[in-house]
């Protein structure tokens, strides 16, 4: 690890250098997909490196401009969409992506923040598995095969998970968590909706730029709440966010689904 990063060939029973790349201050994560490899870096966030085989040349893909001291990465996968993860010292997970199309990136220099949350803990673990495949219809079976779930361990030995979502199931649940933090009476009067908003107190010790939260990630703890309620409060809830409670049962159920591996 530390400031450079290597490319080696096996060759003749030795590894042979064939390309190398001065990086930040120190890495200690980094993870391949195909030509493209996410780096971690103790205290300057995340970049994105790409390998080109016909010149062997490694190179700066996009990074993250801010200071952040990442403790894991991982690839997002979603069919043809790829994501990158980033946890920190604060308890924050971040999701960045490549779009050298939008305006934010300065022609695909920046990563683009697209999403994050506070899990109120230190992740300094994750792994990607694709998506268990059980008895949902044929349709189902298909977008769950290309996309990946995301689980990650703690600091303090506590277990969860990140799951794609299809955009409609994603507004559908969004609706559903809106209602429910309003209508849960929730432990100690605490917001559950406050608590997950990401916390930026690396950003502000290291004179980094604030930036704004970005969200786009649901609280599953709170979205299950609506399995331990009564039909009547179901149906109500339901009909408020214009579906049906069938509907809202059949997307929990397909998260759960999908995240179960055995």
């Amino acid at each position: 690890m530390g400031q450079k990063v290597y490319i080696w060939s096996f060759k003749d029973n030795d590894l042979v250098g064939i390309s190398f790349l001065d990086l930040q201050i120190y890495i200690h994560q980094m993870i391949s997909i195909r030509n493209l490899t996410l780096v971690g870096d103790v205290f300057r966030s995340v970049c994105l490196l790409r390998y080109q085989e016909d010149c062997k040349a490694l190179s700066l893909a996009s990074r993250d401009p801010r200071h952040m001291e990442v403790y894991a990465v991982e690839f997002m996968v979603d069919n043809n969409q790829l994501g990158f993860l980033a946890s920190d010292a604060d308890g924050n997970i971040h999701m960045f992506s490549y779009q050298p199309e939008a305006k934010e990136s300065f022609g695909g220099q920046r990563l683009v923040k697209r999403a994050d949350i506070n899990v109120g803990t230190r992740i300094n673990s994750f792994v990607r598995l694709r998506c268990h495949v059980g008895d949902p219809p044929v349709e189902r079976k298909l977008e769950a095969a290309y996309r990946h779930v995301v689980y990650f361990g703690t600091t303090d030995g506590s277990f969860g998970s990140l799951l794609p979502l299809p955009e409609k199931n994603y507004r559908r649940l969004l609706m559903l968590q809106s209602v429910l933090v309003s209508h849960l009476e929730h432990a100690a009067g605490l917001n559950p909706r406050s608590y997950r908003v990401v916390r930026q107190a690396g950003y502000i010790s290291s004179g980094s730029c604030l930036m704004n939260a970005q969200k786009n990630i649901l609280d599953g703890d709170l979205l299950t709440e609506y399995l331990r309620l009564s039909a009547t409060e179901r149906y109500e809830i339901a009909k408020r966010i214009g579906t049906t409670r069938e509907q809202l049962l059949d997307d929990l159920l397909e998260i759960s689904r999908s995240i179960t591996q055995y």
